[in-house]
């Protein structure tokens, strides 16, 4: 252990890299250093193992293989394309020696010693040299030629390929700690002699052998990088999952405002990592709405069910005449009535949400809905004071659940007689575009100035100071946000200066 000038806040840190000062106990450091030691090569195979298991690495591996054995497979071929070159070499050369040396003999007399001196003037020219040369009559007897006797198994005139017979070559023609390859070709003579030329492949089996060599270290090379390639793409990958895993493993121990860091790095699994934060995100608002709502259910039905009890306990200890206990279950049949109402229209909403309703889709004349419900409620805002106008485009069909268009209008047109005072105007328009059908309800009365407070409306039970005091349970504007989502349109809330504007999207679906 050590101290060092970065840890003063912490007194005591490891001296393993960031030690600049003594140790304050000597031997300290190093029983540190020992112990790391010893745990490290644990903590390195335990890695290695979660290593192998990764997918990555084991298609790494894989491909390290297949790659290996294409490239060796290359190799060879390169390897076996070169020694054919270098033998087909050795047999032009040493035909067009042979095809010299026999052109050279003639029928006369004189021409067989002729061959034999320049057979001999050749080996004298070549006695450092790696080419042999062997004239023998037709009994095999040697008449000229540095080799001490014929091959055996070989047929005068057929081309041959020896290295088992190191005692017929002369021991300068010799690699060695080996034995001597022979590449040789002969020739049958008119007079029944036989001449040989050929080549001790002493250097070009080295050329050989060191190509072999540095193609099996390139082999080698290219096998070892390719794990080692596979090998990092596995650690690379798995330090992006741990980075995952961890994220995880805090959010469920109840960190829940964790999320996944961003490397920045434009990949998959910065996507990934993306999608999952926003799907942290979402889990987390939906988890807050539903603490949200839970509270509010809590608050509005304990008014409703502290009236009920109430009116029991008292019609039960108080004798009371009959109209007065029909009475009071009249009010606790209005109570119950308002509970189910409740109840009923969060059913609604999350059945909306759900989507569970859009299998009793139909056609629906839009237009004529609309113009009936505007019809329905111009007697209640005249008996307000309100003026309720529309301007509604005919002939617009839609596929839609009627119940819920009607539930969506009746909330809208409500929620604007119920807010605005007398005098106030409402105005209905419905319009197709070429991609979108817009309902749109406005009115000049207080409205909602404060645009937090618009988004805030279409949560569940959010009711706003001003609209305390007015009947309602604010679900209304919930229910519509639900509805419009079940038909995969939008919610728009807008200042109308002065007043509220409620603008409705729909989506424009075929009709079949």
């Amino acid at each position: 252990m050590c101290i060092f000038p970065g840890c003063a806040a912490k007194l005591i840190g490891i001296s393993i890299r960031h030690c600049c000062t003594p140790c304050v106990v000597p031997g300290m450091c190093s029983a540190m250093r020992l112990s790391e030691f010893i745990r490290q090569p644990g903590m390195i195979w335990r890695r290695f193992r979660r290593l192998l298991r990764t997918s990555v690495f084991r298609l790494a591996l894989l491909f390290a293989i297949a790659f290996s054995m294409v490239v060796g497979v290359s190799l060879a071929g390169v390897y076996w394309l070169s020694t054919q070159y270098i033998v087909g070499q050795i047999d032009v050369n040493l035909h067009d020696e042979l095809t010299q040396l026999r052109g050279d003999v003639g029928d006369g007399p004189g021409d067989g010693e002729g061959l034999i001196g320049q057979i001999q003037e050749q080996v004298a020219q070549t006695n450092k040299s790696s080419r042999l040369y062997l004239l023998v009559d037709a009994n095999r007897h040697i008449l000229a030629g540095n080799l001490l006797g014929w091959p055996k198994d070989l047929t005068c005139g057929e081309p041959a390929e020896f290295s088992d017979q190191s005692d017929i070559v002369p021991k300068n023609r010799q690699a060695e700690d080996s034995d001597i390859r022979v590449r040789a070709l002969s020739t049958q003579l008119p007079d029944g002699r036989c001449l040989l030329v050929g080549q001790a492949m002493i250097e070009e089996e080295g050329f050989t052998d060191h190509t072999g060599y540095l193609l099996t270290w390139a082999l080698g090379i290219i096998t070892l990088f390719s794990l080692a390639g596979g090998g990092w793409m596995g650690l690379a990958v798995l330090r992006r999952i741990d980075t995952i895993t961890h994220t995880a493993t805090q959010i469920m121990a109840g960190e829940f405002s964790r999320r996944i860091p961003d490397e920045g790095k434009g990949d998959e699994f910065s996507d990934l990592s993306a999608r999952l934060n926003q799907m942290l995100d979402r889990i987390d608002e939906l988890m807050a709405g539903m603490r949200s709502v839970t509270d509010n259910i809590a608050h509005d039905l304990r008014s409703p069910l502290t009236r009920l009890r109430n009116r029991l306990e008292i019609s039960l200890t108080h004798d009371r005449p009959a109209d007065e206990y029909r009475e009071v279950m009249q009010q606790t049949m209005d109570d119950a009535d308002q509970l189910l109402a409740l109840f009923n229209t969060l059913i609604a909403i999350a059945q909306a949400e759900a989507g569970v309703r859009r299998e009793v889709f139909t056609t629906v004349d839009f237009s004529s809905l609309l113009l009936d419900l505007v019809d329905f409620y111009q007697l209640a805002a005249e008996d307000r004071g309100i003026h309720l106008s529309a301007q509604i485009q005919p002939g617009i069909t839609r596929l839609a659940s009627q119940g819920l268009l009607t539930q969506i209008v009746v909330n809208l047109l409500e929620n604007a007689l119920n807010h605005i005072p007398a005098g106030s105007k409402v105005a209905v328009t419905l319009a197709q575009q070429d991609k979108t059908i817009t309902l749109t309800i406005a009115d000049n009365g207080p409205g909602i100035p404060n645009p937090a407070d618009r988004l805030r409306v279409l949560e569940r039970f959010v009711r706003l100071d001003a609209a305390r005091s007015s009947p309602g349970s604010g679900l209304g504007l919930a229910l519509v946000r639900a509805a419009m989502h079940e038909h995969g349109g939008t919610v728009e809330l807008h200042d109308n200066h002065p007043g509220l504007k409620v603008v409705l999207i729909f989506p424009r679906l075929k009709v079949s």
